[in-house]
């Protein structure tokens, strides 16, 4: 009894390498743009803090 050793498909292989890559892409994107409506949300909480002491203030 011996054991071959499995060998994937090598189309089958590049076909998944290509798939992970775009999501790792995609995922990629998701993240940068998740940062910039976080950017914004804080950039939106600063404005609004400010006025806020502003009118306190006067």
């Amino acid at each position: 009894m011996t054991n071959t050793p499995f060998v994937p498909n090598p189309e089958k292989v590049r076909q998944t390498l290509s798939k992970v890559h775009t999501a790792c892409q995609q995922m990629e994107i998701a993240g940068l743009e998740l940062q910039e409506v976080i950017y914004l949300l804080e950039q939106n909480l600063r404005e609004q803090r400010l006025k806020r002491l502003k009118k306190v203030s006067v």
